[in-house]
């Protein structure tokens, strides 16, 4: 089981007992703008969230989801660091804060506790998000984080009848 922990929050595996919270998470209409409509329905936020559960119990750890919580408990998001390639030591980072958290540094916060155990632990190379170019929060955070743009993928998305556009932002061990 993984636990990290910063100024100001706990970052650990899911527990069975989150599930409830992670669903509220996923619903809420700021959430899901970016991602389709089937992401949302119970059986699909489950699944992602069994996924997640089950990378607690790999053997050696290459992927990591981990709940971001308060001290007290209280879910706020998670984040997540995962191997794409261990021949490359590559790996992809990638989360959700709920919409009442956003602005007060706590994405930046688990962040910045994600990549460097991607960095440290994983021992990854390059870590890189991909995400919506109108996610603008989501690539201020990669940004922040050090991140570099590396490239958009024009229109290589389609979901809420239309195409969408990614970027392509990353980060370098020496960087960090």
């Amino acid at each position: 089981m993984i636990t990290l922990t910063t100024p100001r929050l706990v970052l650990r595996d899911f527990q069975p007992a989150d599930l409830d919270d992670y669903r509220r998470l996923s619903a809420h209409p700021d959430f899901l703008r970016f991602y389709p409509e089937e992401q949302a329905l119970p059986e699909s936020v489950e699944r992602l969230f069994n996924k997640f559960r089950g990378w607690a119990e790999e053997e050696p750890r290459r992927r990591v989801q981990l709940a971001i919580t308060l001290p007290s408990g209280e879910l706020l998001g998670s984040c997540g660091v995962r191997t794409t390639s261990e021949a490359d030591r590559e790996g992809s980072f990638g989360g959700e804060l709920a919409a009442d958290y956003r602005g007060r540094g706590y994405a930046t916060e688990a962040g910045r506790a994600l990549l460097e155990y991607g960095f440290r632990t994983l021992g990854l190379h390059r870590i890189y998000a991909e995400t919506l170019v109108e996610n603008r929060a989501a690539v201020r955070l990669a940004v922040r984080l050090g991140m570099q743009e590396e490239g958009v993928l024009r229109q290589n998305r389609w979901f809420r009848g239309r195409w969408w556009d990614t970027i392509i932002l990353a980060v370098l061990e020496e960087e960090w």
